[in-house]
Formats: C-alpha cells, structure tokens, sequence
C-alpha cells in the first residue's frame, strides 16, 4: 500500500501538467478529475464492506418452571455476513497473471492487428478478456475459500438453524445459493473497477500513471489494507475501553 500512495503525488503532478497547458480548462477539469476519483474510492469501499446477512437462530437447554427442560428460542438473533466481494483483489490477480499469453500469441503473426491490442493495456481487446477472467476467477476463488458445507454442520452442531430452513444439507444448499447470486454483481462491478483506467484513459485522464488509480489493483488494495487497519484500530481500542471498564468495576468491588 505505501508503494501504491508513494507513485499517486507524482502522477497527480504529471496529470496537473498535461492538463494545465491545454489553457483555462486545465484546472477545471483537474476538479472534475479528483471528484470523479473520490467517487470511484467511495465505491471502492462500499464494494469492499458490502455483505448479505444471513438471519441464524439459536437453539438452547433452558430450565422452565417446575423442573422440566425445554427447547425455548433464544430471542437474539446472528448473522451470517457473506461478502459480496468475497474473492478481494485475487481474481485480479490471476487475471493479471494469464493475460500474458494473448500477447504471446502477437508472436504467431505479428502482422494481425487485432492481436497485437492485447499488448496494450489500455485497448479494449485487452480489457474485454480482462473482464471475463476476472468474473470467472471471482466465481472459482468463491467457490474454494467459503466452505458452504462446513458452516452447515457447524451451524447444525452448535444448535443453530437459518429460520424456514432445514439444517444441513438444506441449509448449505440456501448458503450456495446466495452465495452465488451475490457473487455475480459483485464479480461484475470487480471488473468494472479492473477495467475503469481504460475507460478514463485518453477521453477524461490524460496521463497513464493517474488513470491506473481510478481502479484495477491498485486502488482496491489501497482500500482494503485502510480498512483492515482502521478495523484493527477499532478493535484494539475497543478492547481497551473494555479492559479499562473491567478494572475499574473490579477497583470499586475490591477496593484496590
């Protein structure tokens, strides 16, 4: 991330040149620039945080009246948070990893046109296959790091159960299946961010260096390793507050 937000001062200089000796509209479009990118970085963040919450109900032993135990409903409910974008940057990255081999092909016949584009990465035959990689990694890196299966049997082990749905298999299949609808659009607007530098380059940005940051890895790796501090620091103060309740109720008991 310090890498990224070191090369973002020198590209936004280059970007204030080019612009500036187009003459009067070169500071109005720097404007229009830096409010479309904190926009995509909105976007960014809302695509890192969103999640589809799914309602569990726990089940436990409670002593009712007369000495008899009974199933009671715990009034409290959880959630299962399933990310949208569940995969990260990763699809990016091994789309980014295979989008050699087009270009290898240039090799074959150097004179097709068509095949050179995948040499850029600013041309649309380089982004279209892009894009559909993305969204079929997106789908594949889902698929092998959330476990649907084993959530089910915790669930079912530790008395919990998704209302209107049977524990186990039912359940898992229900956990697949939103899984799987949420992915889509979540694959989808991934490849947007991936593909959003061509977009801007040459109509809107000018310069390659700042187009990169209005998407692709860089600016979700930006965003996701903020988040995750500022989520860190959230949570270690959160158990310092806790900690320094703790003592204190403890002082006032103990009278130490």
């Amino acid at each position: 991330m310090v890498g990224i937000l070191s090369r973002l001062p020198e590209a936004f200089v280059q970007e204030m040149a080019v612009q500036n000796g187009k003459g009067g509209m070169g500071s109005i479009m720097i404007l229009i620039e830096v409010i479309f990118w904190m926009v995509v970085v909105l976007l960014a963040v809302v695509l890192s945080v969103a999640v589809r919450k799914i309602p569990i109900q726990y089940v436990s032993r409670a002593q009712a009246r007369g000495g008899v135990n009974r199933n009671l409903m715990q009034g409290a409910r959880q959630w299962i948070p399933l990310k949208v974008n569940a995969a990260g940057v990763m699809p990016i990255i091994f789309a980014q990893a295979l989008m050699f081999v087009p270009g290898l092909l240039t090799k074959v016949d150097e004179s097709n046109t068509f095949l050179a584009g995948f040499k850029n990465v600013f041309s649309w035959q380089y982004n279209v296959l892009f894009a559909l990689l993305i969204i079929i990694f997106s789908f594949f890196y889902t698929a092998i790091t959330i476990p649907v299966n084993q959530m089910a049997d915790d669930l079912k082990r530790n008395g919990g159960l998704v209302p209107k749905v049977r524990p186990g298999k039912e359940t898992a299949d229900y956990l697949d299946d939103i899984l799987s609808k949420i992915t889509l659009p979540g694959a989808i607007f991934l490849s947007i961010f991936a593909v959003l530098p061509a977009i801007v380059h040459g109509s809107f940005v000018q310069t390659d260096a700042f187009a990169l940051f209005f998407g692709g890895t860089s600016l979700l790796i930006m965003v996701g390793v903020i988040l995750d501090t500022v989520q860190q620091i959230n949570t270690y103060l959160l158990n310092h507050h806790y900690d320094g309740l703790m003592q204190s109720k403890l002082s006032r008991t103990t009278g130490y």
